[in-house]
């Protein structure tokens, strides 16, 4: 079942309903699912998928036969004449990770008016990313905007046969080599030298890492974390670094034993470097292990999301740039749709370390 949570659920229930008839989920005619139907499906009040369903169908996705039900409307390509559509696929679109949210909007604000946008969630799953490319390709999308999943186990000859020649790419945070595109990203490198140096400088030794699922991400961390241990001329210890947990979105009890042992130890750890999102989920491992922050431990999370301002005290933290990242994404986009040639763009973005209390 998909979750939809916290502010926005109106607006993110609606993208996803269209984005399922945008990518084939329904057909031209199919009858749509009742509106109880699909309140108990997504956990969702009946009042917020009424409003959704008729703002589908002010919008033309949707359309009402009295006493037979909501039916899937045509959707007529002349229709687009002189607009231009711009398949963006993000791996995990939920509003619990404003990051993605953040960007996409930077993305919509930075067009001009006759481009639009297609979002498509992949639910960091790897088919959905193949179904989500197919269905763009039958759209026949003018550019495209691509997070691929995290796991980057995807197979790179089944996503070059999705994706027509002609159709210009940017791929964000993860890439794929073999198709030609620009690419934007996170500097997670630079993001953890700064972080793990930040921690350096309260007087601790002993940082732990917990690496990305991502092995491009994970690699770029650790990167960063040699370097200012190197730069700090404190010894590197394998046992700090941790890998993010299997399935964060349930409980990893495997993972948890492994955080409070560590934190434990005598030679406790003294410093935490990870995604806000996880430190958030796994705060009652730390109070656990008897561990107080800042008193004698010293955190610095990746992203910013809400968790880093809201947990007690305030994260230091590494914000993601996901404004930069989506303005510079559509513009790129659009210069490529419109026929503009120039090298492909590799860039990492970074931005400075917010201080906050922990």
């Amino acid at each position: 079942m998909t979750e939809f949570v916290t502010i926005g659920k109106s607006k993110q229930f609606y993208e996803f309903l269209k984005s399922e008839i945008l990518s084939g989920e329904y057909k031209p005619g199919d009858k749509f699912p009742s509106i109880r139907k699909l309140a108990e499906k997504h956990n969702i009040s009946t009042i917020t998928v009424n409003s959704v369903i008729s703002n589908l169908v002010t919008k033309g996705y949707l359309y009402v036969e009295q006493g037979r039900g909501t039916f899937v409307k045509e959707l007529k390509h002349d229709s687009r004449k002189d607009k231009r559509m711009i398949g963006v696929m993000f791996f995990d679109f939920r509003m619990e990770n404003n990051i993605e949210a953040t960007m996409f909007s930077s993305i919509q604000e930075n067009l001009k008016d006759d481009y639009y946008l297609i979002p498509y969630n992949t639910y960091d799953n790897v088919q959905n990313f193949y179904k989500g490319l197919r269905g763009f390709t039958e759209l026949e999308v003018d550019g495209l905007i691509l997070v691929p999943p995290a796991s980057e186990a995807y197979d790179q000859t089944i996503v070059r046969s999705l994706i027509p020649e002609n159709v210009p790419i940017v791929f964000i945070n993860r890439k794929i080599d073999s198709i030609p595109a620009d690419f934007l990203g996170m500097d997670f490198e630079t993001a953890t030298y700064m972080a793990v140096k930040h921690i350096f400088r309260q007087g601790r030794q002993k940082v732990m890492l917990i690496r990305y699922l991502s092995p491009s991400i994970s690699n770029n961390m650790t990167n960063g974390y040699v370097r200012a241990h190197e730069e700090a001329k404190i010894s590197v210890e394998k046992n700090l670094l941790l890998d993010w947990p299997s399935d964060c979105n349930g409980p990893d009890y495997e993972f948890k034993d492994k955080l409070v042992k560590a934190m434990k130890r005598k030679q406790y750890v003294d410093g935490l470097v990870a995604s806000d999102i996880l430190i958030y989920k796994y705060r009652k491992s730390l109070y656990e292990s008897n561990r107080t922050v800042p008193d004698n431990l010293s955190i610095v999370s990746i992203n910013d999301t809400v968790y880093s301002k809201f947990m007690e005290p305030p994260l230091t933290t590494v914000p993601f740039p996901s404004t930069q990242i989506g303005k510079k994404a559509a513009e790129i986009i659009t210069d490529r749709i419109e026929g503009k040639t120039y090298k492909h763009i590799h860039e990492y973005i970074v931005e400075d370390l917010v201080r906050r209390r922990s």
